[in-house]
């Protein structure tokens, strides 16, 4: 069973109180639990989806996206992006072997590592779960405007940017 929303415990009357960096911190922790809410449920419904239309999990999903944008990753790098540990990048890449998705390969600068990359069939499957995503997406998205969006995109985007600085 997923966590239930929280109400706010921002509102007007409680801010009148308190100091301009005790409710921007307020303000900050509600919109922090929020965007880790709706990242958590986008990436359920892509799992839910992904397993039910295609076989593949959601760790396996962000995989083939992760791998179709940046073309071959080695498993600690595909482990870092995905934020699980090596082990659990290994099972899925041989689950992803096993189906045809994924392949491995010898590095070509450094013949120690191996690079985890896609198949044609794999290329293929990134597609479809990109297609998902927009879906889910457009449909996560349904009441929020135009001029909205961009903006929205724009500050995910920074967000991204600032907490890879860690």
């Amino acid at each position: 069973m997923g966590c239930s929303r929280q109400e706010p415990t921002y509102d007007r009357a409680t801010a009148t109180s308190m100091s301009g960096d005790e409710e921007q911190g307020v303000a900050a922790l509600d919109l922090g639990r929020d965007l880790m809410m709706a990242g958590s449920r986008l990436r359920d419904a892509v799992g839910r989806r992904a397993q039910r239309e295609f076989g593949i999990t959601a760790l396996q999903s962000d995989m083939l996206l992760l791998l179709a944008g940046r073309g071959s990753m080695i498993s600690t790098e595909l482990a870092a992006a995905c934020g699980v540990n090596a082990s659990t990048v290994t099972h899925a890449v041989d689950a992803g072997i096993e189906r045809g998705l994924m392949h491995r390969v010898r590095n070509e600068a450094d013949r120690r590592l191996v690079d985890i990359g896609l198949t044609v069939a794999g290329k293929r499957m990134a597609e479809r779960v990109r297609a998902l995503v927009a879906d889910l997406a457009r449909t996560a998205l349904e009441g929020v405007g135009t001029p909205d969006l961009a903006v929205l995109a724009e500050s995910l985007a920074q967000v991204t940017r600032n907490l890879e600085k860690d």
